[in-house]
């Protein structure tokens, strides 16, 4: 027992390490194994680096195109909605601006005459605008004439017009004064001129008592005889075949002495002072004519 004893002891001895032993063999143990776990995180930390610094970088890029698209992409679309709303508003207006014309087949052509004429000074300019209105004037006349011409034919078939006067009792007409160049329409001294050509009168006024007779300036045609002829009443209108006319106006209603188309001599007597028509009181109203232009009566015959 006691030799098993000390045995065991010897081998208790043997076997087991004395305690500074143990304490230097668990200190190399942790110390190894912070080392491992260290190498194992360093280890994981750069495998964990390495594969995931692509997919960072790919993130990356990835956020600065949305960056790019949700900022430029819409920019450069307004800019081209702009430009084309531009463009559709001129188009537009000048749509709704546009005219078209069209012309028939049977659309005629109209006969335009224009008549052009250039000047340097004013007195040419004075000079055409009384040629043209004398050319006027002359159409006028003619006009006038025409239409009296046929007033006078049918007055000839229907009678004197109603409502006119009888003819009243004639006094007897002294003899007409004048010469050569023409007769004075009323007989000398039984009339005053109250006014003449000017300020748009186209005639001389001679101011007389009623049933004066007057006589005619110059041989001739009668051209327009009436009752009723326009503003002069009662008129006699003789052209004398030389290229000047005469016209008798506002004589008494039935006093007249010819008819249209009659030939009368210079002094012979055509009717008789009156006012009809457009007057205020008894007097002749002579125009006188020369190739359609109207001229001042007594720079012309003996008034």
């Amino acid at each position: 027992m006691a030799e098993n004893a000390s045995t065991q002891n010897e081998l208790a001895r043997t076997d087991a390490p004395d305690s500074s032993d143990r304490t230097l063999t668990t200190r190399k143990m942790l110390a190894a194994a912070r080392r491992d776990v260290r190498r194992a995180e360093r280890t994981s930390s750069s495998r964990s680096s390495r594969r995931f610094s692509p997919v960072r970088a790919i993130g990356t890029m990835a956020a600065v195109c949305a960056l790019i698209a949700g900022v430029a992409i819409p920019a450069y679309a307004a800019t081209q909605q702009g430009d084309e709303a531009t463009t559709a508003s001129v188009r537009d207006e000048a749509a709704g601006d546009a005219q078209s014309f069209e012309a028939g087949e049977n659309a005629a052509s109209a006969d335009l005459t224009a008549t052009a004429y250039s000047a340097r000074t004013a007195d040419e300019i004075e000079q055409i605008a009384a040629e043209r209105d004398a050319l006027e004037r002359a159409r006028a006349a003619q006009e006038k004439a025409d239409e009296e011409a046929a007033a006078a034919e049918q007055e000839s078939a229907e009678g004197a017009p109603a409502g006119t006067a009888e003819t009243p009792d004639l006094p007897a007409a002294p003899a007409p004064s004048g010469g050569e160049g023409g007769i004075n329409p009323l007989p000398a001294g039984s009339y005053y001129v109250s006014r003449s050509v000017g300020s748009g009168h186209e005639g001389t006024d001679m101011v007389a008592p009623a049933m004066t007779p007057i006589y005619a300036v110059k041989s001739g045609t009668v051209t327009v005889s009436s009752e009723a002829h326009f503003g002069w009443g009662v008129t006699v209108a003789i052209d004398h075949g030389d290229g000047t006319q005469s016209l008798y106006g506002h004589m008494t209603y039935g006093t007249r002495q010819v008819q249209a188309g009659q030939t009368v001599e210079a002094g012979q007597v055509i009717g008789y002072v009156g006012s009809t028509g457009r007057s205020t009181a008894n007097h002749l109203h002579i125009e006188y004519r020369i190739n359609g232009t109207i001229v001042d009566p007594m720079a012309y015959l003996p008034i």
